[in-house]
């Protein structure tokens, strides 16, 4: 990231910038900055043409991330006062806010303002509701009204800072940074933006019922605990494991895919244990593409899916989820030239944030297309005893032949409520197997034995367990069904997931249908600074998720209750 001076040939991009920043909240009318003609050509609104005198007093800087222009501010003297500036044209796009781009871009402004300037003055409007507690948290003080000469009569709040209490940061030269660029391109930020959202809620004394981060709130069985206690006890179960796993665990695993799936597996080649399921998904495609490769993945998608390409230089091909198509992919849609590039396809069903529900018969039609062009089938099947209403998720590797093109990935973390001991493992194709294998190799030991041992205790148990018995899922159906009564009684009717610990809502189209038009960030955001719930926006999990949160199912009903009350209350406050 750089934060510099405008240019000239930056006028276009920043225009854009500001111009969609103002009709995400409702500026795009006459009388707001929308109709200044100096948005055309900021450079000269900041910067003397040619012969004219140059202006000491006045600049305006851009944060340059990757080539692309996220946004920009500028000082310039406050109705020709050589006491007061303005703070002008602070606009910074949404996927950018949270990330300390804004903070480092008003310290600029500021430390040059307090160079030719003992106040500094702003005008905005009050729906901006984060804006404000930005410039509040800066240590501007709101006014009861704007100072004499403001032009700018849409505003409705006004803020001054004294430019003595800034403090400037000494100059040095340019540092090199020990960041590499491509962790940029990892995906978004959010989920720490939201832990920030929630610290500041508790700041302001909220409770809170976060039903953000999908991570479960029940612990494993007794039987669980006591076996992994007695396991760690061992005096020998400290040495390096090995990435290859125990024999007992990877025989344990193709065991319960022939029991739960009928899928028949080679453990000696065909299992691997991970770290996780995260794990195998972090570091598949760097085992099995070259940096250059294709790889078709879902939108919206769990993070790490575009996250792991961007770390392997992997270039993806988005294929859309749509709530008109069930939140299932059109496989017929993927043109000929992106199967023929394409070394793998992701998908996830149930999945994550979309609890889409394929069949055999759609798994039976990917495996024919991926057989054909010679596409690698990727599965995230972490979900697979979290069915409800009497569905059980399928296998790809159910499919007959199946493994000759597919690997699939679980995980003891949902299943089990094992998610702590970081377990899991990839099943299917012998050489992507072997290849993720060796990649891991080079990186970690395996997994402690005595966890290995926990889940292959995990997997008897569920193995043994009487015919009808559903693990976890009844625990989540029951709140899933809690949960959207509830937001129902509150006037917000929204889709019921088959399955998973997660509700796909999509916004009221009351607040996505006007023209202050609430983005899925700015809900989320305020839901938990005005109310204490904890929610991730749709937009986190990809352009697709755009007018969509994710509530997840991770506290008991009646705290689901009560959530779905605040929310209620919440929405209706912002006219929903």
């Amino acid at each position: 990231m750089e934060i510099r001076e405008i240019r000239t040939e930056d006028n276009a991009a920043i225009e854009v910038v500001i111009r969609e920043c103002l009709i995400e909240f409702g500026g795009n009318r006459e009388g707001l900055a929308w109709a200044d003609p100096g948005l055309s050509d900021l450079y000269h609104e900041y910067n003397a043409r040619e012969g004219e005198q140059s202006y000491a007093n006045r600049a305006y800087w851009v944060v340059e991330e990757a080539g692309r222009i996220l946004g920009g501010c500028g000082i310039a003297p406050y109705a020709g006062s050589n006491d007061v500036c303005e703070l002008q044209k602070m606009y910074v796009y949404e996927e950018a806010r949270g990330t300390g781009i804004a903070k480092e871009l008003l310290r600029t402004a500021l430390e040059f303002a307090k160079r030719h300037y003992s106040r500094c003055y702003l005008e905005t409007l009050s729906n901006m509701h984060a804006a404000n507690r930005f410039y509040r948290k800066h240590g501007f003080r709101e006014l009861d009204a704007p100072l004499e000469g403001s032009e700018h009569f849409a505003c409705d709040a006004w803020y001054l800072l004294d430019l003595q209490d800034v403090p400037v940061t000494a100059a040095r030269g340019k540092k090199r940074s020990w960041k590499a660029d491509k962790l940029d391109s990892m995906g978004s930020s959010i989920f720490s933006e939201a832990a920030g959202w929630r610290e500041e809620a508790e700041r302001a004394g909220k409770e809170i019922v976060n039903l953000g981060i999908g991570a479960p709130d029940e612990a494993p069985s007794e039987s669980i605990r006591r076996k992994l206690s007695d396991a760690v006890m061992r005096a020998d179960a400290y040495k390096y494991p090995g990435t290859r796993g125990t024999k007992a665990f990877r025989e344990r695993c193709a065991q319960w895919m022939m029991h739960r799936f009928g899928a028949k597996l080679d453990p000696a080649t065909e299992i691997l244990p991970l770290l996780g399921s995260q794990d195998g998904l972090a570091h598949l495609a760097q085992a099995v593409c070259n940096p250059g490769d294709l790889a078709i993945l879902p939108d919206p998608g769990y993070p790490i899916y575009a996250g792991s390409l961007a770390i392997a230089g992997v270039t993806p091909w988005l294929l859309p989820l749509r709530e008109a198509n069930d939140f299932l992919p059109d496989l017929d849609s993927i043109p000929a030239e992106v199967w023929e590039k394409a070394v793998f396809i992701l998908l996830n069903f149930p999945g994550n944030p979309v609890a889409a529900l394929a069949d055999y018969a759609f798994f039976e039609k990917l495996v024919f297309l991926a057989k054909k062009w010679d596409v690698l089938i990727v599965h995230d099947l972490a979900y697979s005893e979290m069915g409800f209403d009497g569905y059980r998720p399928c296998s790809v590797l159910e499919v007959p032949g199946a493994a000759e093109t597919a690997v699939e990935l679980h995980s003891f973390s949902k299943s089990f409520n094992m998610a702590g001991c970081r377990i899991g493992f990839i099943a299917g194709n012998a050489e992507a197997v072997s290849a993720l294998r060796e990649l891991k190799g080079h990186i970690d030991f395996g997994a402690f034995e005595p966890i290995q041992e926990t889940a292959v205790f995990a997997l008897e148990q569920a193995m043994s367990a009487p015919e009808g018995d559903r693990g976890v899922a009844p625990l989540y159906e029951g709140r899933r069904n809690t949960f959207v009564e509830a937001l129902a009684a509150e006037g917000w009717s929204v889709r019921s997931p088959g399955a998973t610990m997660f509700v796909w809502a999509r916004l009221p189209e009351s607040l996505t249908e006007t023209k202050s038009r609430w983005t899925s960030k700015a809900f989320s955001r305020e839901l938990m600074l005005q109310e204490g719930v904890g929610s991730i926006p749709g937009s986190a999990f990809g352009a697709e998720g755009e007018g969509y949160v994710r509530f997840s199912l991770v506290r008991e009903e009646e705290a689901l209750r009560k959530a779905a009350r605040r929310i209620g209350r919440f929405v209706r406050s912002i006219g929903g």
